[in-house]
């Protein structure tokens, strides 16, 4: 029996790898007649950058989204003159603490330092994941840093969060960077929401970043008001286009104010790491996330990957820390046909910092793994 392993980052607890080596030593341990293949995933979220081969890891010093002093990692080839940035790791809500969690405070300002930095560089090609970030402030704080003005009615700079966001009455591109403007940006995105609405950046992803539900239609609105003074400036209107709600606007910023494409962050990957050949080879496929919810259908990477599986007639297994039974009965029959058992891994009631802890997190892999193979291997003996 050939498995592949291939489940997203458990945010704050283990990485894809991890999860892959942690699923592959337990079944290759316990079983004789079951070969595994580890691949670890990711959409343009947290372990973006572990998807490439060929570059070299850097370091640069910036700061992250509450604005405080960090070293980021980032990938680099000089002859191509390309990098890659995966936002999670620059301004991602991995580095911050609950009490920091604050759109309207929240900056973008260490992204747009080490994207300078690149160019100074001779960097023209920049491929960036946009998923996990902290902010939901459309990109200004890194548009300031590459030249744009955003200025309130009396000419104060406006760049840090929504804060300054809602405040803004005009937009000055006369000092623009002029190697951001010849760059060329492939904006890899793990979302396909537009900027505003309630299926935008605001509603569906802000939350977790720390605004509370009450604060959605005013912080919806000041984006709406923000975004219709862009349109005006750059002659192009991208509020509705697909993606650019990803990273708290992010993709709209680079849609209106840079030479950028956007993919499908699953679809990349999944064209990028060749899935489709190595998934006809296998039997099984193991894929999952932290959570399976709504938000998993919405063109994340284990569920493009369950579709890819179907595609071919194999079985999927999702493996998830909390699973939404309540939202997953409201899918289409189509999508609810991707995943041929789902299991959480929690094995007892804890608190969710006990539970995500590595160690404990491990444990309850292993001990569901098995459980599943159990069945499998007294179904085939």
């Amino acid at each position: 029996m050939k498995v592949l392993v291939a489940v997203n980052e458990f945010k704050g607890s283990l990485s894809s790898l991890e999860i892959g080596e942690i699923i592959s030593d337990k079944l290759n341990s316990n079983y004789d007649n079951i070969t595994t293949l580890i691949q670890p995933i990711a959409d343009g979220g947290d372990g973006f950058l572990a998807l490439f081969k060929g570059f070299e890891k850097m370091k640069f010093k910036t700061i992250n989204a509450a604005r405080q002093e960090c070293e980021v990692n980032y990938l680099l080839d000089t002859k191509r003159k390309e990098a890659v940035i995966e936002i999670a790791e620059v301004i991602g809500l991995k580095h911050l603490k609950d009490i920091q969690r604050d759109p309207y405070k929240t900056s973008t300002v260490g992204l747009g330092r080490l994207i300078s930095f690149l160019l100074k560089k001779g960097i023209n090609h920049f491929l960036i994941g946009l998923g996990g970030s902290a902010t939901n402030d459309c990109g200004i704080g890194m548009l300031s840093e590459l030249g744009i003005q955003f200025t309130d009615k009396n000419g104060n700079p406006c760049k840090h969060g929504m804060n300054d966001l809602m405040k803004i009455n005009k937009i000055d591109l006369r000092f623009i960077n002029d190697k951001f403007k010849n760059a060329k940006f492939t904006i890899i995105s793990d979302v396909n929401n537009p900027l505003i609405g309630k299926n935008g950046a605001t509603y569906v992803y802000s939350k977790q970043k720390g605004l509370s539900e009450s604060k959605f239609q005013e912080a919806d609105k000041y984006i709406e008001n923000f975004a219709d003074i862009v349109n005006t400036v750059v002659q192009k209107n991208n509020i509705f286009n697909e993606g650019s709600g990803a990273a708290g606007g992010l993709g709209f910023a680079f849609m209106s104010f840079s030479n950028a494409t956007i993919q499908s962050g699953s679809q990349f990957m999944i064209n990028y790491l060749g899935l489709e050949k190595i998934i006809q080879d296998m039997d099984i496929v193991i894929t999952g996330e932290g959570k399976l919810d709504k938000q998993s259908f919405m063109g994340k990477a284990p569920i493009e990957i369950a579709r890819v599986a179907k595609k071919f007639h194999k079985k999927v297994i999702f493996l998830a820390g909390n699973i939404l039974d309540d939202e997953l009965s409201e899918l289409n029959e189509d999508d609810k046909k991707l995943i041929d058992a789902s299991f959480s891994i929690q094995r007892r009631f804890i608190s969710l910092n006990t539970a995500m802890d590595k160690k404990v997190s491990k444990e309850n892999l292993e001990n569901t793994i098995v459980q599943i193979f159990n069945i499998l291997e007294f179904n085939n003996g």
